[in-house]
């Protein structure tokens, strides 16, 4: 079955989602003739392809080369229902499919590699839509495709040349205009394919490529919220504890993003019944940061009590905890430390493969070879000053601290933490006089990644009763991951004032929230962001070296080496006047894995290895009948597997420079397994039209969670600083806390395998196209889908500060990225060369991680969200059209909440709205 008009639907106006065959699945994208074709044959294509199906896979394609209107893979995939994305600084970053982000990324079937020491392959923000053909998401994995993921497949699809029946040259080129950060950001893309008729053969060669820059902005403040336990509220002489906030932080946050992309195949037909073929794709994405702002910290044990007239307490349950909080107050005694960091992660990826295909009768026989890799940069140097007094004999020190009051309030809607801009002590945070250089902190983290695979796929076109046909097959993969890590950081207060080098010093902006008319600090003195970014001359003028040091004891590297083997049986039979399709099959795989690590003792380094075996058995089952003309009934089981991240894996322990919360792995991790059952009902109502209704269910095992363990001291006269004095958490020997003392006990976060948890699941499709209304209102359509999910695991926390009798209480933890109710809308419109969609979508609340800095090592929430974007095309003429698009038109701010779901407001953001127009050619 041809492509060519399933290529359509989500380019010519609206992005749809859409299931499709196995074959259609496994089948180089565009491998027919790209056309143009509208929406509404788009739709009724991509319906016929799902009535087809005989298992269950989501897929959205391009209707012509270029066209797709979202940025990156991530944007693209939030068409489809049961995924949800995240944004990072208003950008599609993160992807979760059916409550879970441990998914895996494929490039024409193939593993990619990461950009860190995470799993699931390439980031989904670094591959560029332009490069997309088509995209299929496979929510329940059949015996034939790689292991490594508990939530979904996704494979992207490059454009192939073979089945070209015509040369085919695309351009585009978009200039955005992001609002915030008052920027415009170019974008360009070709392709090019062509079938040569030669003496030995067809051979078809299709290239394209596409280069992007883009300059956003998202402001932030958040506070960070802990238990006050002394203080006698209510007069009964019994210590009354409520939560309070005891730091705060306010900053914008840019990000430079350059990006440039390109892939490329060949095929060669050297016989009726044999092709070769070599692809290869490669990504350059690099992404500037600047994180400038200011850190407000309490100094004084009763910074909200030193202002009884304007504190405010109450009483208020979230997830049935009671608890008191400080909604409103005045905070005296704060520490006010203006800060830059700088991040930079740089990340070239790349994948290559070449392989043939023979058909021998009634056996089919592919063989190929592949290599996937990556090579990461990913630093941050963090300048941080104090604002202090001149006039003051500490000047030099912290104690010349000036203590400037704030303003916080959590009674309304929005996160409110501002200056109390009556007190006199804010006079002069404009002037550069009044700032030391505290100190500077220099990191980066440099990451190697490599995959080989092998694999040979054989399909035997069977005539045995209900068996269509056997496939079988086997794939061998060598996977290499390391990292190493540079640190090291200045003495505190280096004698360096931002009056005595101006270079060093910016700043900030006075428009911080400005775009939804609230007040904010701005107009301080800053450590300047372009200096970091290049920080040659900053280490010069702190005193540290030119070449950063290495952190041995941060150093790991991952080996693994697993053989999979499958066998899958396709069926197609009649039972009775019910026709029954599918396939059944299993995947068996076996891993060896070495995780390595630096152990030091005394100063003096030594190996350390932590290897493990193991085998998993992974059955699955998908059957399809049509019981009544026009509705499909599908059932299938389905058993898949996830590897621990790389990172989880480290035998070592990442120690930071401030006085947080450690990192540690764990190499005696165990991969997560999911045992998975799925019901649907597809009615095919109309040509152009589909409603269908499916539920799913979940069983995980193994599942993979971090575990925060709070520092406790064998003896608490002899206090943190003493290495041997940590009862539990671990003693950090870089770490320098706010006093300026070098080496602490501190907590510890490790990942541990922590027993099950099950998820359920409902997803509804609609689609239909008003073909029967009036001339002109005949091009409308909706495209809506909706999931609910509700999921629970045996992991519990307790909130420090708040025990009853002694007793901590244990509240549940969700799932990790699981929102219970999601859906998206879009409303297309296709009439006299005018193509045009708006997408709605919407999120419920989610967990983003157990335990972060951010919330005091508890957990951070992600609240409700909502996006609205929309993109009109009009046709020139055949071969030109211009294109309008809109991206976060509403604006919302996002919220982020501490502790629990319904918990205080911890963090706000607002990112960019932004628009662009563009012109696309095809010729």
């Amino acid at each position: 079955m041809g492509t060519g008009a399933a290529v359509s639907a989500l380019i010519a106006g609206p992005a749809f989602a859409q299931e499709a065959t196995v074959a259609a699945q496994q089948q180089p994208a565009a491998e027919a003739e790209i056309v143009v074709t509208g929406i509404r044959a788009s739709l009724a294509s991509a319906i016929n392809e799902k009535r087809a199906s005989d298992t269950i896979v989501d897929i959205i394609n391009a209707q012509d080369v270029g066209k797709l209107p979202d940025q990156n893979l991530a944007e693209v995939l939030e068409n489809v229902s049961g995924v949800q994305i995240d944004r990072s600084q208003g950008v599609g970053s993160n992807v979760s499919i059916r409550g879970s982000n441990q998914n895996l990324v494929l490039i024409n079937g193939r593993a990619t590699t990461p950009s860190g020491d995470a799993r699931g392959g390439i980031s989904f923000d670094d591959l560029p839509a332009e490069l997309i053909a088509s995209v299929s998401v496979t929510k329940v994995a059949t015996a034939d495709q790689i292991e490594g993921s508990v939530g979904g497949i996704v494979d992207l699809r490059t454009y192939r040349g073979l089945g070209l029946r015509k040369p085919i040259a695309s351009i585009r080129a978009d200039m955005e205009y992001a609002e915030n950060a008052d920027a415009f950001n170019p974008r360009v893309s070709a392709v090019f394919g062509r079938t040569f008729e030669t003496g030995i053969g067809d051979i078809g060669v299709v290239v394209s490529g596409a280069y992007g820059e883009q300059s956003v902005r998202e402001d932030v403040l958040n506070v960070r919220y802990a238990a006050r336990t002394g203080v006698d509220l209510d007069g009964d002489g019994t210590a009354d504890p409520y939560l309070r906030p005891n730091y705060a932080q306010q900053f914008f946050s840019t990000r430079d993003r350059r990006n440039a992309s390109a892939s490329g195949s060949v095929e060669w037909q050297a016989a009726s019944n044999l092709k070769l073929f070599l692809d290869g794709t490669y990504v350059d994405q690099r992404i500037v940061g600047n994180d400038a702002g200011v850190f407000i910290q309490q100094t004084a044990d009763v910074a909200e009590l030193a202002f009884p007239g304007d504190r405010v307490i109450e009483s208020r349950d979230a997830s049935g905890f009671s608890y008191d909080q400080l909604v409103s107050g005045k905070i005296g005694g704060t520490q006010f430390r203006p800060q830059n960091n700088s991040p930079l992660r740089d990340t070239r990826s790349y994948l290559a493969a070449g392989g043939a295909e023979w058909e021998f009768g009634a056996l089919t026989i592919k063989a190929e070879a592949s290599r996937a890799g990556s090579d990461t940069t990913d630093a941050n140097f963090q300048l941080v000053s104090q604002y202090n007094n001149p006039a003051s004999a500490n000047f030099g020190n912290a104690n010349g601290r000036i203590s400037p009051p704030f303003l916080f309030d959590i009674t309304g809607k929005d996160l409110f933490f501002a200056p109390d801009t009556s007190s006199p002590l804010f006079a002069n945070i404009g002037n550069p006089a009044y700032y030391q250089t505290f100190i500077g902190r220099d990191n980066a983290s440099y990451f190697r990644n490599v995959e080989n695979a092998q694999r040979l796929d054989l399909e035997w076109k069977a005539d045995l009763g209900p068996i269509r046909s056997i496939q079988a097959g086997a794939r061998f993969n060598q996977t290499d991951s390391r990292r190493r890590r540079t640190t090291q950081a200045s003495r505190q207060f280096p004698g360096i004032t931002a009056a005595s080098r101006p270079d060093l010093y910016a700043t900030a902006p006075t428009d911080f929230f400005d775009f939804t008319g609230d007040q904010y600090l701005g107009g301080f003195v800053v450590p300047s962001g372009l200096l970091t970014r290049n920080p040659g001359d900053v280490r010069q003028a702190l005193g540290l070296a030119a070449v950063p040091p290495e952190d041995l004891s941060a150093r790991f590297r991952v080996k693994e080496e697993s053989y999979a083997g499958y066998l899958r049986v396709n069926l197609d039979t009649q039972i009775g006047s019910i026709g029954l399709r599918g396939n059944a099959g299993v995947r068996v795989v076996r891993t060896s894995q070495t995780a390595s690590g630096v152990t030091l003792a005394n100063g003096v380094a030594g190996d350390l290895d932590v290897r493990q075996n193991y085998t998993y058995w992974l059955p699955n089952a998908i059957l399809t009948a049509e019981p009544v003309q026009s509705v499909l009934v599908r059932a299938s089981y389905g058993r898949s597997l996830r590897r621990p991240d790389f990172g989880q894996l480290s035998p070592t322990v990442q120690f930071p420079l401030l006085d947080v919360y450690v990192s540690a792995g764990n190499p005696n991790l165990r991969p997560q397994t999911v045992d998975q059952y799925d019901v649907a009902v597809e009615w095919y109502f109309d040509r152009n039209s589909l409603l269908s209704v499916g539920g799913f269910y979940k069983k995980y095992q193994n599942l993979v969670t971090t575990v925060a363990v709070a520092p406790t001291l064998i003896n608490p006269a002899r206090g943190p600083f003493d290495p041997n004095n940590c009862a539990t958490g671990i003693f950090n020997p870089v770490s320098i806390d706010q006093s300026g003392a070098v080496g602490e006990c501190v907590g510890i976060n490790q990942p541990v395998n922590a027993g099950g948890a099950t998820l359920k699941g409902l997803e509804v499709n609609f689609q239909h196209s008003f073909t029967y209304l009036p001339e002109g209102l005949d091009g409308l359509g909706i495209i809506a889908n909706y999931t609910y999910q509700d999921g629970k695991r045996e992991t519990t926390f307790t909130v420090p500060g708040f025990a009853t009798g002694g007793v901590a209480q244990q509240f549940e933890l969700p799932l990790r990225d699981l929102s219970k109710n999601n859906y998206n809308l879009t409303l297309f419109y296709e009439k006299y060369g005018i193509n045009a969609r708006v997408r709605y979508t919407f999120r419920d609340p989610f967990l983003r991680v157990e335990a972060v800095d951010l919330t005091n090592n508890l957990p951070l929430y992600q609240d409700e969200r909502s996006q609205l974007n929309a993109t009109v095309s009009v046709d020139i003429n055949p071969q030109f059209a211009i294109t309008f698009s809109g991206v976060n038109l509403t604006n919302q701010p996002n919220r982020e909440r501490a502790i629990f779901i319904d918990g205080p407001i911890g963090q706000e953001r607002i990112a960019d709205r932004r628009y662009a127009i563009g012109v696309r050619g095809k010729f």
